[in-house]
């Protein structure tokens, strides 16, 4: 790691954000201080203030920077496919790879808004407004039933979320893929036009 006055502003960002992710997922959130934080980043803690004026703007920037991990591995896994009826195994296979990739920190993503401290945040409204884009596609190319408007976001994102807990639980590769298969096949009877 650079010494903090090799480190630019944003490089300092990400070395605080770094620092956060790895402290909440080691110690808790509510266990770690921002003193602590930024002696972990090697950042002044007025540094630190400046760029995240409290620790749930971090825990809020942490968020973000998880689901965006999460909307590129869902959108390159949904484009391996050509056919419509087909995506759902491809994507759901790249967002289970991720979320073994990140699985100690996991626990993040699922705090609440009450934890952000942002009543007008919504932990995974980006992820859900990606997949209503991906399905309106669908939709337009005649694959996908037409559900109520703003449904199936939440609705999947709820399926998805759900089935990562379950894998985490057990994490073998088995479990992984029997998590997949299953979504799978109920997203196609679910969504797809016959």
């Amino acid at each position: 790691m650079k010494k903090r006055r090799e480190m630019n502003p944003e490089g300092k960002r990400k070395a605080v954000m770094a620092a956060g992710e790895r402290l909440f997922a080691a110690k808790g959130y509510t266990n770690t201080s921002m003193a602590e934080i930024a002696r972990d980043a090697d950042v002044a803690v007025g540094t630190l203030y400046r760029l995240f004026p409290d620790k749930p703007s971090l825990l809020a920037a942490l968020h973000e920077a998880m689901e965006d991990r999460f909307i590129e591995a869902m959108t390159a896994g949904w484009h391996q496919e050509d056919g419509y009826a087909k995506r759902f195994g491809p994507m759901l296979e790249a967002l289970f790879l991720e979320a073994h990739k990140v699985r100690e920190i996991m626990p993040l993503y699922a705090m609440t808004r009450d934890m952000i401290g942002a009543a007008d945040y919504l932990p995974g409204a980006r992820m859900i407004q990606a997949i209503e884009t991906m399905y309106a596609k669908g939709i337009a190319a005649g694959a996908y039933h037409k559900l109520s408007n703003g449904l199936v976001g939440p609705l999947a994102h709820a399926m998805v979320e759900g089935g990562m807990r379950a894998f985490l639980v057990d994490p073998t590769r088995e479990r992984q893929a029997q998590i997949i298969e299953e979504m799978t096949a109920v997203f196609r009877r679910s969504f797809v036009v016959a």
